[in-house]
């Protein structure tokens, strides 16, 4: 016998490392996942070959020490049907594994361990230092929106972790769109440096972190980046590639200061949106005295109009944005209330959130 164990043991980091497996793979063996027994720890491992996640487990059951791929899709939807609580049992033959628990019983494939393509980490380290996972995460979760997916510019396919005068800078755009998020490290750094991080890692490292003040161990290498947080690392490889002058785009010249409720303006720019259409997928913002008012039209000539209170004192501005772009900036925030700054109906529009310099979003506005 492999080993027998809980359910919930063996399914955990198996759902943690569920988006490395891909199920069209040139190698057939990275659609399977690595387990290692090491004494009391049981190790899951998941790559694609640019990016691997590992999950390590402390079990405490008797056994001897083994390494097994088997098909990584395949075992966790055998887990997920296997009733909560049940005592699995993993037994190997030949090239086959058995899987029992219970009544039920499950024969599936074994690839040679020595065949799976490990990540190595490099030995050359540019950097080193820490965050709270939950720091990291906000950050994360506030610009990651605004990274491209599947632009033939493939440096914007991630986001740009810079580090400058001691202070780390997150950035994401797509063109249209930026993001910025940025906090102070504590943590000396010798020099400053910048690498970009493919979208995947971003989006999956969301997913593995947890929202608590546990620190992540973050090191940088000359063409990878390694992450760290209790029993969970991740290796990413970078993109290689010169990413856009992110500084340029950001408006600084802005001095029409609107300040509105973050929820107030999501509700209403989802009601008018129940209007809105289909192909262009516009909605248009008009700022006057105290007022914003929004409203969106068809290609039926039928439209939608509502109103939010705010606070503004400039003259009137007309400008209208990418639907979508607008909500995902609403909706990736936990602030209370945002500041737009805007110049005219033609210039991207900056969005900031009072007395918190950390936060950065542009976004640009469509010609109609």
């Amino acid at each position: 016998m492999l080993l027998s164990t809980s359910r919930e043991i063996l399914l955990k980091p198996l759902m943690l490392v569920s988006g490395f497996i891909e199920k069209k793979q040139t190698m057939p063996i990275l659609s399977h996942v690595y387990i290692r027994r090491d004494g009391a720890t049981l190790t899951v491992i998941a790559n694609d070959s640019e990016i691997q996640a590992c999950i390590t487990s402390a079990i405490d059951t008797n056994g001897e020490d083994f390494i097994i791929t088997l098909p990584g899709k395949k075992l966790q939807d055998i887990l997920k049907v296997i009733p909560e609580n049940s005592e699995v049992k993993l037994n190997k033959q030949d090239n086959k594994v058995v899987i029992k628990a219970g009544k039920l019983k499950y024969t599936i494939q074994s690839l040679p361990a020595e065949h799976y393509p490990l990540l190595k980490i490099s030995d050359k380290m540019i950097s080193e230092f820490m965050l709270e996972q939950a720091q990291l995460k906000l950050m994360l979760w506030q610009i990651q929106y605004a990274m491209a997916d599947k632009d033939s510019r493939v440096f914007l396919n991630g986001m740009l972790f810079e580090v400058k005068n001691n202070q780390l800078r997150m950035i994401a755009t797509d063109a249209h769109r930026l993001g910025m998020s940025s906090i102070n490290l504590i943590q000396p750094q010798k020099s400053d440096y910048s690498v970009i991080i493919p979208r995947k890692t971003i989006l999956e490292l969301f997913r593995i972190l947890e929202n608590t003040t546990t620190p992540i161990t973050v090191k940088v290498f000359p063409n990878q980046v390694y992450f760290e947080c209790g029993d969970k690392q991740l290796i990413t490889k970078v993109i290689d590639g010169k990413y856009p002058d992110y500084e340029r785009v950001i408006p600084l010249s802005n001095d029409k200061i609107c300040l509105v409720n973050r929820l107030s303006l999501l509700n209403a720019v989802d009601r008018v949106s129940v209007i809105g259409s289909e192909k262009t997928k516009t909605v248009t913002v008009e700022v006057s005295e105290n007022m914003l008012t929004l409203s969106c039209r068809n290609e039926d000539q039928e439209d939608s109009l509502d109103e939010v209170e705010v606070h503004y004192n400039g003259s009137p501005i007309k400008i209208s944005f990418n639907l979508q772009y607008l909500r995902d900036l609403l909706t990736n925030s936990i602030a209370e209330n945002l500041q737009l700054a805007l110049f005219d109906s033609q210039r991207s529009v900056l969005v900031t959130i009072p007395d918190e310099p950390n936060f950065k979003a542009v976004i640009m506005p469509l010609r109609i």
